[in-house]
């Protein structure tokens, strides 16, 4: 059989760290991913395209629901997001159609540079991965933590990544009502998901400055192979 192909998600770093006002749900980031995985190498501006909501490959109860989808996915163009480096704001498409299961989509044009042409700085990964995991946290802490992917695969040992609570909390858009124990649960939580459904795993420790814990330092590790994940 065949085996089929697993496309890569590329970002340029400065989109990976962007900071929304919205937390977004585990499919709006899941097609996000999806459709940034079908961006061709070679291209040079953005296109209309199509795809079917059964070739993206959600586990959801909701699967065949394409009201719920429609609306979900619709609600992306009520959420913009500040453009990295400008004082502009934007949303991921400038044109978004669904109808029947299938999804008319075109990316804004204020993204090409950060997702058209990419040679430096940039975020990269297999989309398998994404798709394995069930909790936006989940996806979320792994987008940031691939970032240092490429100091890990060069040393082939370990990768680091440090930062405050405070910027985890608004990249995640973790609520305010959450206390830094419950940020450690989350995090525990996130770090088994991760393990056992990507091909990346980490440890981490919650530093403290003075009294109160102050950053989050993370640690990744080379993970064993799971299955249906591309390495």
């Amino acid at each position: 059989m065949k085996k089929e192909v697993d496309y890569k998600v590329s970002k340029h770093n400065s989109l990976v760290n962007a900071k929304s006002k919205y937390q977004y749900s585990v499919n709006q980031l899941k097609l996000i991913c999806h459709l940034i995985a079908n961006i061709k190498p070679d291209e040079q501006d953005f296109e209309t395209k199509y795809i079917a909501l059964k070739e993206l490959g959600f586990v959801d109860e909701n699967n065949y629901n394409y009201t719920y989808f429609k609306d979900e996915f619709v609600r992306l163009l009520e959420m913009p997001f500040q453009i990295p480096g400008t004082k502009g704001w934007t949303n991921w498409f400038s044109y978004l159609e669904y109808e029947n299961g299938v999804i008319i989509y075109r990316f804004d044009p204020a993204l090409k540079p950060f997702l058209l042409n990419l040679k430096g700085n940039f975020t990269s990964y297999y989309l398998s991965n994404v798709m394995n995991l069930k909790s936006n946290y989940a996806i979320l802490t792994f987008e940031l933590l691939s970032q240092v992917r490429k100091q890990q695969e060069e040393e082939n040992l370990q990768g680091y990544r440090n930062m405050t609570i405070k910027e985890y909390r608004e990249l995640l858009k973790i609520p305010d009502s959450y206390l830094n124990a419950d940020v450690l649960r989350l995090l525990k939580k996130v770090q088994k998901e991760i393990r056992e459904r990507t091909n990346l795993q980490f440890n981490f420790a919650m530093k403290k400055m003075g009294k109160p814990f102050h950053s989050i330092n993370f640690v990744l590790l080379n993970n064993k192979k799971v299955a249906g994940v591309t390495y």
